[in-house]
């Protein structure tokens, strides 16, 4: 293997690592922003809904 060999290698392994970091950073961060936000509607709809009736954290209406 000769020198521009060498480099070549090095370029590529540092693209592979900015391109790999850039997928952690668009693809596992909007997922759990999309889980909370999800998360949250649901725990909304559990405490002002039927189901917070059921468990009696909200009175009926009379």
């Amino acid at each position: 293997m000769n020198f521009a060999d060498n480099w070549a290698r090095v370029l590529v392994v540092i693209t592979f690592l900015s391109f790999g970091e850039a997928q952690i950073i668009g693809g596992i961060v909007p997922n759990l922003i999309a889980l909370v936000m999800f998360s949250g509607a649901v725990v909304y709809c559990a405490f002002t809904g039927k189901i917070a009736e059921i468990f009696g954290i909200k009175e009926p209406p009379k």
